[in-house]
């Protein structure tokens, strides 16, 4: 209230004393707005910086993520390439045993038939031997006779043309003979 009681002139001084006071609070004012603007946009330009920065680093992590990931796929595809080849190595191998395995047994057992002869003027137990066994020699033919022995008789030289006889198989201790 006692400032309402001031006249016009007491106000004009108070304000013409505290003018210089005024006028510096002012600037100072002013330059604390131009300081403060200053570092907003200073802050402004750290905080677009950074966020640059972040997005780099970002980016560089998910490239070095993405390269480390195809890195392994790409590992993990020569991997399964290797074991694919194996097992097909492995199943070649085995297919290859396995036929093998068959011959042999085939051969064997088509070694292992006695073979049916219908006995001819022409035959001799030498050439029979020769022809199914390699070999004109007394234990080949001797064996065909053997065989035989219950159809031709204790006789090798009765056996009489028309007469059917077996060739039996090789057995293994003339096989290296």
């Amino acid at each position: 209230m006692a400032e309402e009681k001031k006249g016009f002139f007491k106000k004009l001084g108070d304000k013409l004393s505290n003018r210089d006071e005024i006028e510096a609070a002012e600037k100072a004012a002013e330059l604390a707005k131009s300081k403060a603007k200053a570092e907003a946009a200073r802050l402004a330009r750290a905080k677009d910086a950074a966020k640059k920065e972040a997005t780099k680093v970002k980016a560089e992590a998910e490239a070095k993520v993405k390269a480390a990931a195809e890195a392994k796929a790409e590992e993990a595809k020569k991997n399964l390439a290797k074991l694919r080849q194996k097992k097909m190595a492995k199943e070649t191998a085995d297919k290859v045993a396995k036929r093998k395995a068959d011959r042999e047994a085939k051969k064997a057992e088509e070694a292992a038939k006695v073979v049916k002869h219908v006995w001819t003027n022409e035959d001799t137990y030498s050439s029979l031997a020769f022809t199914h066994y390699g070999s004109i020699k007394k234990p080949y033919w001797w064996l065909i006779y053997e065989h035989n022995k219950d159809i031709i008789g204790d006789n090798p030289n009765s056996i009489k043309t028309g007469t059917e006889i077996e060739i039996p198989p090789l057995p293994a201790e003339l096989k290296d003979k």
